[in-house]
């Protein structure tokens, strides 16, 4: 079974800049594992590639799903799997960068024995549950997966809850998952995290956050939405792919519901609370190997230090595009 090398870390951590690095020194393909890069017209809120790094490394999974098309982990995740055993099959490496736990488990887990918990889902439905009722999501169920609401009390809101999360996550009735044999990846993955103190990290998510409104965020969220009427703005796609830090909060200002000051102060906290969820999903994966970083980590030395572990780990085996040796970048 061959390995695999995965970059993993939060929002804002400098995954992409040394992702390219490795990347070329490997003679990689990047599988991005990021839940939002996946669509179009939305390359600033996400943070995708810039269109110079996308011509420096073959990218996938990157700006290939329209914003109204639903594109589930579980979906992601077989994919994202055939793609890495192509890769190499052609004597390629496959390099994984994501900060999307759930997704980086769809490639690296026995993903369909059960995904673990999705916050922005629950809170959906939490709030469905208190406008219509949880009858109203046990109708859902029933149209969903008829066999698992014959087993749930019509008022059992937890178990109805953890079904319809576990089919919004992964496009598939959890009746059916229960039935399904496992399916662990077909490779090995060698997991690399970057590890920020949290002030660093914090203080680099704020820049982050008015960077992308300088590069003109405000006006990626009215491209995605219709001009009515008397040429006001209506943000009418209130669809998964834009419920996301950042959209949430610009649409809000769009909306006349804050004003400038508090939709940045919104967005720089909900993106650091973001970086906080995600740290505590990756920090409960002991495959992961954390590259300390600091004010002062250059791209090209984290870069290095991500290299070396890689080829303790074999990962130059049985790829024609590298040679066996390590050279420091």
């Amino acid at each position: 079974m061959k390995n695999v090398p995965f970059i993993v870390g939060p929002t804002a951590s400098g995954k992409t800049s040394i992702s390219l690095l490795v990347a070329k020194r490997l003679q990689a393909q990047i599988i991005s594992a990021d839940s939002r890069q996946l669509y179009r017209h939305m390359a600033i809120g996400t943070a995708q590639p810039t269109a110079s790094e996308l011509r420096q490394v073959p990218h996938h999974f990157i700006a290939c799903i329209d914003p109204q098309n639903r594109f589930s982990a579980g979906e992601y995740g077989r994919q994202a799997r055939a793609k890495i055993a192509e890769l190499l099959d052609a004597g390629i490496i496959p390099l994984a960068v994501g900060g999307s736990g759930l997704y980086v488990s769809a490639l690296a887990d026995d993903f369909f024995a059960g995904p673990s918990a999705d916050p922005e889902i629950r809170d959906r439905l939490k709030s469905a549950a208190a406008e219509k009722g949880v009858e109203h999501l046990y109708q859902q169920l029933q149209e969903i997966d008829p066999l698992s609401a014959a087993k749930i009390l019509p008022g059992d809101y937890r178990r109805i809850e953890r079904a319809l999360e576990i089919y919004y996550l992964t496009g598939i009735p959890i009746s059916q998952l229960r039935r399904q044999s496992a399916n662990p990846p077909p490779f090995k993955p060698v997991m690399l995290g970057l590890d920020w103190p949290r002030a660093d990290l914090y203080d680099r998510i704020n820049s982050r956050c008015l960077q992308m409104l300088e590069q003109g965020l405000i006006e990626e969220v009215k491209s995605l939405s219709g001009a009515y009427g008397d040429g006001q703005k209506s943000i009418h796609l209130d669809i998964n792919a834009l419920n996301s830090v950042g959209y949430v909060e610009v649409r809000q200002y769009l909306q006349n519901e804050i004003d400038y000051n508090e939709m940045v102060r919104l967005f720089q906290r909900n993106t650091r609370r973001f970086a906080k969820r995600q740290l505590s999903w990756f920090r409960r994966d002991d495959r992961i190997r954390w590259i300390a970083m600091t004010a002062s980590s250059t791209p090209e030395e984290t870069a290095e230090a991500a290299l070396k572990i890689f080829h303790e780990a074999g990962i130059w085996e049985g790829c024609k595009n590298v040679e066996s040796g390590f050279e420091p970048i």
